[in-house]
């Protein structure tokens, strides 16, 4: 592919000039890992509704083709 530089010449080759990095908002600690915890459980059960409603789509159109296909027998 290509690529589109936005900023002159002379910005993209200078290499001396030192860039600052933004502090973190919300630095790390102990006491997140609670809420983290309820949240991935929360968004594991969704998740598994989710691909169980997949699941049964899928096997409500297998079962609907195989009454639609002669001679096909569910095994």
């Amino acid at each position: 592919g290509q690529f589109f530089v936005m900023m002159s010449p002379q910005e993209v080759l200078q290499g001396g000039t030192p860039r600052s990095i933004a502090p973190r908002a919300h630095p790390y600690s102990s006491k997140s890992e609670a809420p983290r915890a309820t949240r991935d459980e929360k968004r594991r059960a969704q998740h598994n509704e989710v691909e169980r409603r997949r699941r049964d789509k899928i096997n409500n159109w297998i079962v609907q083709l195989s009454k639609i296909i002669p001679d096909c027998s569910m095994e």
